[in-house]
């Protein structure tokens, strides 16, 4: 167990593009980070799968590494990042979004498996530091960050949000 309190700052920051596929047979959805200068938009089978290029958005993704205790987190099963404007009453990010006010951002952590049908998301010690990191400058204690996995989505198909482009997400609020 550290001791330390920890002052995280993004480390290996790597811009491109999510892209998210997904296969009309089973409904399922993948999402894929890539550095390619065009979004990769191929179509191909993988066993029952036929996966289909469903979008794209400019992302950042990053690890975290603590300035004082040089502590490195991994962030290799995060592909993106989103602030959250979901409104959806059966959502548990949409009514987190809607009971925390206006002083409260809600950023939603997006994973590769977006159905979760592997049961794998983002870890929850990158949900962790991820927090941390978010709010370890905020001052006056009004303004607050909520950082969730993308499985207390609903349905992150139907999930409204911005996706987060610029390796300076700490300007962003």
């Amino acid at each position: 167990m550290s001791t330390c309190s920890h002052r995280w700052s993004m480390t290996d920051i790597c811009s491109g593009y999510l892209v998210v596929e997904g296969c009309p047979h089973c409904g399922g959805r993948s999402s894929f980070f890539s550095t390619a200068p065009v979004p990769p938009i191929d179509e191909y089978r993988e066993g029952a799968h036929y996966w289909e290029y469903l979008g794209s958005f400019q992302a950042v993704r990053f690890n975290l590494r603590c300035d004082q205790c040089e502590r490195v987190v991994l962030l290799d099963d995060m592909m993106g990042l989103m602030l959250s404007t979901c409104d959806d009453p059966a959502c548990k990010v949409g009514g987190l979004v809607r009971s925390s006010g206006r002083h409260t951002s809600v950023y939603v952590a997006l994973c590769a498996d977006t159905t979760h049908t592997t049961g794998k998301c983002v870890s929850d010690e990158g949900i962790a530091a991820l927090s941390e990191y978010f709010n370890q400058n905020l001052k006056g204690g009004r303004k607050r960050i909520v950082v969730v996995p993308c499985k207390m989505c609903s349905r992150v198909d139907n999930c409204k949000g911005i996706v987060i482009a610029d390796a300076g997400l700490t300007e962003f609020y």
